[in-house]
């Protein structure tokens, strides 16, 4: 948990691949796979009998019972479909003018020495609640911003958040489960507040109003309560991760200053390809996990039920045998022509419960480095940071922390 990076490299190193590890937040040892055709089959397990959805029930208290992110099969395939018809196209296109705003506005404020994870973690939740809660005037966007802080606060330190979900003890409003509870329930009300206002008076310009749209195969439109839940899927989902892997990306272009100035020339397959290695050398997530309810084969291996099996996205896309020189940041590898197999990148994870936002979050980086690209930076010590957990994300240790000018 402290050293995720530096963990996965040495049980790797030394047991290959694929490797057995146990976790403090499941009580069944975890498989780890990286290859491409082992990953492949992991994604492809059938959730009737591999499910992932059990593995991250420990955020069914923040995350509802809605949530996509413990849903499975068919239930979580129709909360996927709802969640992907605000990614594409035209409607996805149409926000970028505003990220590109706010962006600007962020970036050029910048002087001096900047944690740009602190910086991230305020513009990704900024264009959260304007591009998909709809927030528009300053002081809503203030008001909400207060709650959601208080609340992610509560479940940022994973181990802290998995303390309270196995105890549950409220000992009053000072206990960390009360503390808890009271910032989730403030949250609700909030949100459940903003829900029933768009439902009210719709503006249809927000992500929001989109999921208010969607009906069911029974021409039902979804609860308040259910809207609230995938809201905070794409909140969990697009914040933090999001923040996390643009704070990498300063963190590697100030250490790598002619990748930098290549960036300035203002070429689009070359920002392209910036994005696409950041996510690489430096992803946000380091796993994949699903439950076997049933034994399966993978890779040939016999695997019993009742363990965790998991595609191991830090590794995969760090491997030495797929990845030449692959713990160097170099984006021009993406323009040789010469990149492995798509199931050796996957920032996102894959299959069926590939990341609904991926595209999203893809042009949203591009816009932020777009800015940062005029940007001087430099490294505020010569030593790269090293990765640690921050909830379910690797950020760097010390926030990616750059000098401006």
């Amino acid at each position: 948990m402290v050293r995720p990076a530096a963990f996965l490299r040495g049980v790797h190193e030394q047991f290959g691949d694929p490797v057995t590890i146990r976790t403090f937040w499941t009580d069944e040892p975890m498989v780890l796979f990286s290859g491409p055709d082992a990953v492949r089959e992991v994604f492809g397990l059938d959730p009737a009998i591999a499910p992932a959805g059990q593995s991250w029930e420990f955020l069914r208290p923040f995350a509802g019972p809605h949530s996509i992110l413990l849903l499975d099969g068919e239930d979580h395939l129709r909360e996927r479909r709802l969640l992907q018809r605000p990614f594409h196209g035209e409607r996805m296109r149409a926000f970028r003018p505003m990220i590109a705003d706010l962006a600007e506005r962020e970036l050029m404020s910048w002087s001096g020495r900047v944690n740009t994870l602190a910086r991230m973690r305020e513009l990704t939740l900024e264009v959260i609640l304007r591009v998909v809660f709809g927030a528009h005037d300053d002081a809503q966007v203030r008001a909400l911003r207060g709650v959601i802080d208080e609340t992610l606060e509560g479940v940022r330190s994973l181990p802290q958040v998995l303390g309270m979900v196995l105890i549950r003890r409220d000992l009053g409003p000072r206990s960390p489960w009360g503390r808890f509870r009271l910032a989730v329930e403030r949250f609700d009300t909030l949100l459940l507040e903003l829900v029933a206002r768009r439902r009210a008076q719709p503006r249809g310009d927000s992500l929001l109003e989109l999921l208010l749209e969607a009906r069911d195969e029974h021409g039902r439109s979804p609860t308040d309560r259910h809207i609230r839940d995938q809201l905070v899927a794409l909140l969990v989902g697009g914040h933090d991760s999001s923040a996390a892997a643009l704070a990498w990306a300063f963190e590697r272009l100030a250490r790598h200053p002619a990748v930098h100035a290549r960036l300035a020339e203002g070429d689009p397959a070359y920002l392209d390809a910036v994005v696409r290695e950041a996510l690489r050398v430096r992803p946000a997530l380091t796993i994949a996990p699903r439950r076997l309810l049933a034994p399966v084969r993978i890779a040939g291996l016999a695997l019993p039920a009742g363990i965790q099996v998991a595609a191991c996205l830090w590794l995969a896309m760090r491997r030495a045998d797929l990845w030449p020189d692959a713990a160097a940041f170099r984006p021009e590898r993406w323009l040789e022509g010469a990149t492995p197999s798509g199931l050796s990148w996957i920032p996102f994870g894959g299959g069926v419960r590939r990341c609904a936002g991926a595209p999203f979050a893809e042009m949203e980086m591009r816009e932020v480095l777009r800015v940062a690209a005029q940007l001087r930076l430099r490294p505020v010590r010569p030593e790269g940071e090293r990765a640690r957990r921050s909830m379910l994300v690797v950020i760097p240790n010390r926030g990616g922390e750059v000098l401006i000018g």
